[in-house]
């Protein structure tokens, strides 16, 4: 069970400079694309795969704190089409969360299918890879999605394992388990990409330095 100080209200002091501070997720920071998704999907004659073609946004936030927890962050935007198309074919934002003193990364996810979740993982500070999972069920690693997907397309478990390949490449695999309908065997649900940085990320708010305004001297 965790550990966790008897004062729950005192805010520790944190960097204002989140870039410095983001642990495993430091090489996440910036504008990526990928051309060479694969995504292995249920239709009702079994499995399907398409390509797809990603954009993926992280900025760095401001640090948050809960009391006496100190986190350092950066909110994603995930937009996904088929190659040659405009449509979506997936869209997804949240947030990817670095807490130093557990060494656990936490990763936020909001999709417009009717579906949120919170998944987690240890790390290093200084890990090129590292695993976030998620299972229905759990207060605090969870899956929620509307009543739909619970009845036809069950999200049961949901893991993705990021690895930092250098300073303007990352990979993922993503597996979700599910329990579709009239099936009676799991399926997972698997996609992966390779993503190269195509635009470095903006400072978070208070790490940008202030600008004062020049004085003119007195005539």
């Amino acid at each position: 069970m965790a550990r966790f100080p008897k004062d729950i209200f005192t805010e520790p002091d944190a960097d204002p400079d989140t870039l410095a501070n983001l642990g495993p997720l430091a090489g996440l920071a910036g504008i990526w694309k990928g051309r060479m998704g694969s995504d292995d999907h249920p239709v009702a004659e079994g499995t399907e795969t398409d390509a797809y073609v990603e954009t993926y946004e992280l900025q760095p936030i401001d640090p948050q704190t809960n009391g006496p927890q100190l986190l350092y962050g950066l909110r994603y935007h995930v937009h996904i089409v088929k190659p040659g198309e405009v449509e979506t074919f997936h869209d997804q934002v949240g947030y990817w969360l670095w807490e130093p003193a557990t060494r656990t990364v936490y990763q936020t996810l909001a999709i417009p299918r009717g579906q949120v979740a919170m998944a987690s993982g240890k790390a290093r500070p200084g890990a090129r890879r590292f695993t976030v999972r998620a299972e229905r069920g759990s207060t605090v690693n969870g899956i929620c999605s509307n009543p739909f997907l619970e009845h036809a397309y069950r999200t049961v478990e949901w893991s993705v394992t990021v690895t930092v390949e250098g300073p303007r490449t990352f990979s993922y695999e993503q597996e979700t388990v599910l329990r579709v309908r009239g099936s009676r065997k799991p399926f997972r649900h698997t996609d992966r990409n390779t993503l190269h940085r195509v635009a470095p990320p903006t400072p978070n708010p208070t790490a940008k330095p202030v600008r004062r305004p020049s004085r003119k001297p007195a005539p």
